[in-house]
């Protein structure tokens, strides 16, 4: 059977049609792309079911225009929407260095939002929305601008950057607002390596002014979780130019279709509650949620914490770390925050021995510190104080209830407990110029 030219550049069209919700994002596995060119080929060598084949490839390649045109007209109408926070939908991979993220720059959102852990349940009587903004500056992170000096940098994870407190409810603009500094937040979601990696990155590009201070926040209930990489010199990491920086990029548009992530957000409802949430009640009858997997950190012991595979990489990177900041000729300070659960382990575990003891992950990270000469503190023992003092006075708490993160109050603390406990003695070098009680 000879195909005619007229018939060939049909299928080649069809093809075309059915690759679009793969280029789109809808469709994430390239196998179901190929299992959707089996209609273009039974097209191309149909003989007796000719009329049968042509309808069967109008109506695939009429489904995948409507469903890619629908695509691109609801991401800007529907794509915040499909998030409980702007911060999980503006994230990125940066393009000339993928293994590290930022957000989208000159973000400006205001809206609101809940928290992850009512996220994972899929029960709305479980959220607790608050109306937050959050703004990114030029580098993508969250500032409302660089600043044209810089005397203290917060690095760090999700906790640091502030995820479900307003832009001005960070401990970030509480240190700048209380005395009168020039606070950029370099933090971002993820664990101590990539910190360390944009930090390094990043950091010198700031003007930063004569014993300016890092305050580095590493978070007990996942940082071991995250393994980072294996090099630490930043010239040899895998840098990417030209065509393969702009493919991360793509990528990045791929992964932010609506009708696909509307997709797995129904399949995680149907899923029901997550087995790694678990539900407690105040004594006032509130529902507080807590995560599994991050209070099993704040239960380890210290010998467990160092055997762990990824400790000596932590290692490593603290090392690594030390060295970054003495070239740059900025002190530093790290600061152990604990889990949700280790503050309140009177609600999660009432019936257990409540105890100020650090975590074995605090241990061995303060003796980790100790060993390459980084200054460190827990903070724990000064967050569980305050959140007995706040409860038994008006029963507000450090935590959002639903969610792994602070709310505003717990970042007062965290700004409180880096004041009093790690700049007592550093006022006059940090040149703090009105300070507020």
């Amino acid at each position: 059977m000879t195909l005619s030219r007229k018939r060939v550049g049909i299928a080649i069209l069809a093809a075309a049609a059915t690759a679009l919700p793969f280029a789109e994002g809808i469709l994430k596995n390239g196998l179901l792309e190929l299992l959707m060119l089996a209609p273009v080929a039974w097209f191309l060598v149909a003989s007796r079911t000719r009329d049968r084949a042509d309808r069967v490839l109008l109506l695939l390649v009429s489904v995948c225009l409507t469903v890619t045109v629908c695509d691109v007209i609801l991401r800007p109408i529907i794509g915040s929407r499909l998030h409980y926070s702007p911060m999980n939908l503006h994230q990125r991979r940066l393009p000339a260095l993928p293994m590290v993220g930022r957000w989208d720059a000159k973000v400006d959102f205001s809206g609101s939002v809940y928290g992850d852990l009512a996220a994972m349940t899929g029960d709305p009587t479980f959220r607790e929305p608050r109306r937050v903004e959050f703004r990114t500056d030029a580098l993508g992170f969250r500032n409302d601008a660089v600043p044209t000096v810089v005397d203290v940098i917060v690095l760090g994870d999700s906790f640091a950057a502030g995820v479900g407190v307003t832009q001005t409810g960070t401990f970030a603009h509480a240190l700048a607002a209380r005395y009168g500094l020039s606070v950029y937040n370099l933090s971002y979601p993820g664990g101590p390596y990539d910190q360390y990696v944009n930090f390094s990155i990043e950091a010198p590009k700031l003007t930063v002014v004569p014993g300016a201070e890092l305050i580095w926040t590493l978070y007990t209930g996942n940082d071991l979780d995250d393994a980072g990489g294996d090099t630490w010199e930043i010239a040899a990491l895998p840098w990417r130019t030209g065509l393969l920086a702009v493919l991360v990029d793509y990528r990045t548009f791929r992964n932010r279709s609506p009708l696909r992530q509307g997709w797995e957000a129904l399949r995680s409802r149907w899923g029901g509650i997550s087995r790694d949430v678990a539900i407690r009640s105040l004594p006032d009858g509130r529902p507080m949620l807590f995560y599994g997997p991050h209070e099993v950190w704040g239960e380890r012991a210290r010998a467990e914490v160092e055997q762990h595979p990824n400790f000596p990489k932590l290692l490593t990177t603290l090392r690594a770390m030390k060295d970054a900041v003495a070239r740059m000729g900025v002190h530093s300070a790290v600061v152990i925050l604990p889990t949700k659960g280790e503050v309140y382990r009177w609600v999660l575990t009432p019936h257990a021995a409540d105890e100020d003891a650090p975590s074995g992950f605090a241990e061995a990270v303060l003796a980790a510190c100790q060993q390459v000469s980084l200054r460190c503190w827990d903070s724990k023992p000064y967050l569980r104080e305050e959140a007995r003092r706040l409860f038994a006075a008006s029963h507000d708490l450090l935590w959002w209830r639903d969610d792994t993160h602070m709310n505003e109050l717990g970042h007062q603390a965290v700004a409180s407990f880096v004041a009093q406990e790690i700049w007592r003695n550093d006022r006059e070098r940090l040149q703090i110029r009105h300070p507020r009680p």
